[in-house]
């Protein structure tokens, strides 16, 4: 399948039907997650890529949102946590490794506009967890204007370092 707009259409489709099903059911998606995040990788045409981004972006995401519940600004009900020893609901880490699959793909305009890419993140991150919380996969731990704040400090260098990321090992992948 070739980098075309209806690929673009696609990936930016298959990532929000990955957020809907996350944010609606939680731990009852993380099997149909998986599958598509699966499905995603098999047709990609930068599957290497990808799988190296979402790898990396789903560690890097993990560890973001558990320092960000740790410091109280995300409450999840024990029940959620799905794994013991993981930090986070799953579910949440995999809309991550979703979120860094659609880097290649839906979200090139922000390719190589890292300062754009900063707004972008600060703008709408904290619209995604502002409404997660409303839909009660996630509580905040403050206000929604406090919550906004710190997620878009958090996600105006998130964003632009995702992009970073994918640079190098595309360029990388080029070596190859």
């Amino acid at each position: 399948m070739k980098n075309t707009a209806v690929l673009k259409v696609a990936n930016f489709a298959w990532f929000q039907g990955i957020w809907w099903l996350v944010i609606l059911f939680q731990n009852n998606a993380v099997i149909p997650v998986l599958a598509l995040i699966g499905g995603w990788i098999l047709i990609s045409p930068k599957r290497t890529e990808d799988i190296k981004l979402m790898s990396a972006v789903f560690l890097l995401g993990t560890v973001v949102d558990a320092v960000l519940t740790v410091c109280g600004l995300f409450v999840f009900n024990q029940t959620e946590v799905l794994v013991s020893f993981w930090p986070i609901p799953i579910w949440l880490s995999l809309l991550w490794a979703a979120f860094a699959g659609t880097v290649y793909h839906s979200l090139t305009a922000f390719k190589g506009r890292m300062v754009i890419a900063a707004i972008a993140g600060a703008v709408f991150a904290p619209l995604s967890y502002i409404a997660g919380a409303k839909f009660g996969a996630v509580e905040l731990g403050t206000s929604v204007l406090r919550a906004y704040i710190f997620i878009a400090l958090v996600w105006s260098v998130i964003f632009p370092l995702c992009f970073y990321l994918s640079n190098r090992f595309e360029a990388k992948q080029a070596q190859a």
